[in-house]
């Protein structure tokens, strides 16, 4: 087990290892950031429309609207092929750029197949789908529009991940505020002359995806039609994408079910409720996960084979959840004050605790994208999908008991345990190809940090109205334990250099 105040006992190799495990690091936080800046303007759009969205549309419609999103959520787990995961593991099998960029083409055509069969679907089932979804038809237009604007989506996804291959972070960031501007203005557009104000964010989406579609192929078009198809890959591609949608599949499948179960034992109001709740607590998700996953899934890949490998993930896995228990530690003191700017309808204690629960849920589920690095490297990605399914049927099992009893919060609390459930079992089986120490200490330490505010935030912070400037200095409080405790000293050392580094040169 490694300890955090460890030190170097190798001499000078032992010296280079850190320097060369520090170089990788700083490369994560530098193309992280510069993604979390394209993520915070695709949160931004999540943000402004959730206000406008939950005050233009009745609580009815908006869990109608919040269905739909759902069924397009899994109907593009399922269409897009799993292109996306296939690009970034077969990539780096390369070295040369001919042979890379064949990979990218191959993942390409697949991809736009799969959209154009999604768009088919949604225009001659929306009907059947609106059936399913809320006992009638009369959503099958915006079933058709959804799907439609969903493909577009996946699309340019298969273009950004190109882009954060070959290291453009920044025209991937110029692209997401492109899709910002036009998602939320055009939105607000729509909604004013649409006759149907339910179709509007998805017509708006439609639109949206052109233009940032047509921002790709006027600056990237030449990178991005070229004949280099490699047929020879074709096969392992498609089978690792099929995988990838299996497991795709099982993570929808953790989460969907859950509305449909609320609406059975309470109503639809409920599950638009519900659906806000948890969509502002997975915005940690667009803040932090996505822009660490973004460029972590291609280093994982390119870095497999150096000798540091086994430290990064050590350590990368470490910084992952302080951060997250920073973001954790602000969002449970303060989340009274800003959730009802997001949410119109009306919070009270039950949407302060999915919130909270949804958002430590999502942060341990995001440590999939480190922990599942040993079926990743021997392309077993379809046992993650047993651990998916498995523990999607136990979940709504566990929904059944859960959602009569506790109401909105019982899904909260299911959801939480599944995203604890999930991680863990997924590192015992991939540890079999691919193991790292695991700094068990210092994640104890930083649990017992959090662990204050975050009852707090779930107990009390709808009974004690404790001032805005006092819960300000507690969290200062905490984050210098954090700081003293969670860091070694090495590290605290780095961190003061750099500041300096930035503020003074």
């Amino acid at each position: 087990m490694t300890e955090p105040e460890t030190t170097p006992q190798n001499g000078t190799a032992t010296e280079t290892k850190r320097l060369s495990t520090n170089t990788k690091i700083k490369e994560v936080g530098r193309h992280s950031i510069i993604y979390g800046l394209g993520s915070v303007a695709q949160s931004v759009i999540g943000l402004v429309l959730l206000p406008i969205l939950t005050d233009s549309l009745s609580k009815e419609d908006f869990g109608a609207y919040s269905l739909v999103m759902t069924a397009t959520s899994v109907a593009g787990a399922i269409f897009y092929l799993g292109m996306n995961s296939a690009l970034s593991r077969f990539y780096f099998d390369y070295d040369a750029d001919h042979e890379r960029k064949g990979i990218f083409v191959t993942a390409l055509i697949i991809t736009c197949c799969g959209a154009l069969l999604q768009i088919a679907f949604g225009f001659y089932y929306g009907d059947v789908l609106s059936i399913l979804l809320v006992g009638s038809d009369e959503y099958r237009n915006i079933i058709a529009w959804a799907f439609f604007g969903g493909a577009m989506t996946f699309v340019n996804q298969c273009l950004f991940s190109y882009l954060r291959l070959i290291r453009k972070s920044v025209s991937a960031v110029v692209a997401s505020l492109l899709n910002m501007i036009f998602g939320i203005g055009l939105t607000l557009l729509l909604l004013k002359m649409a006759s149907n104000a339910l179709e509007a964010p998805f017509q708006a989406m439609v639109l949206t995806q052109t233009i940032v579609l047509l921002f790709f192929i006027f600056f990237y078009g030449k990178d991005f039609f070229v004949p280099h198809f490699s047929s020879h890959e074709v096969s392992r591609m498609t089978y690792f994408g099929i995988s990838s949608i299996i497991a795709s599949f099982g993570v929808m499948l953790l989460d969907f079910p859950d509305r449909l179960i609320i609406e059975r034992f309470m109503t639809i109001a409920d599950v638009g409720t519900y659906s806000a709740a948890f969509r502002v607590g997975t915005l940690i998700n667009v803040l932090m996960i996505l822009p660490f996953s973004q460029i972590w899934s291609p280093m994982m890949m390119e870095y497999r084979l150096k000798d540091d490998v086994k430290d990064l993930f050590t350590r990368v896995l470490s910084y992952f959840l302080i951060l997250g228990g920073i973001i954790m530690v602000i969002s449970s003191l303060f989340a009274a004050d800003f959730l009802p700017l997001l949410i119109r309808s009306g919070v009270d204690a039950n949407v302060v605790n999915v919130f909270l629960l949804t958002m430590l849920g999502t942060l341990l589920f995001g440590t999939v994208n480190i922990l599942s690095a040993g079926l990743l490297y021997e392309r077993k990605i379809i046992v993650m999908s047993y651990v998916y399914y498995m523990i999607a049927g136990i979940k709504i099992g566990v929904n059944l008991l859960f959602v009569p009893a506790f109401g909105i919060t019982g899904a909260a609390m299911s959801t939480l345990l599944a995203y604890i459930i999930v991680p863990a079992w997924i590192y015992l089986l991939a540890r079999r190809y691919f193991s790292f120490d695991v700094q068990w200490r210092r994640l104890a330490i930083l649990m017992m940090n959090c662990a204050i505010p975050l009852f707090y935030g779930l107990y009390l912070s709808n009974v004690y109205d404790i001032s805005f400037s006092i819960r300000l200095f507690c969290l200062l409080v905490v984050l210098r334990f954090m700081y003293r405790t969670c860091l070694t000293q090495a590290e605290r050392q780095e961190i003061i250099h750099l500041l300096r580094m930035k503020l003074f040169t």
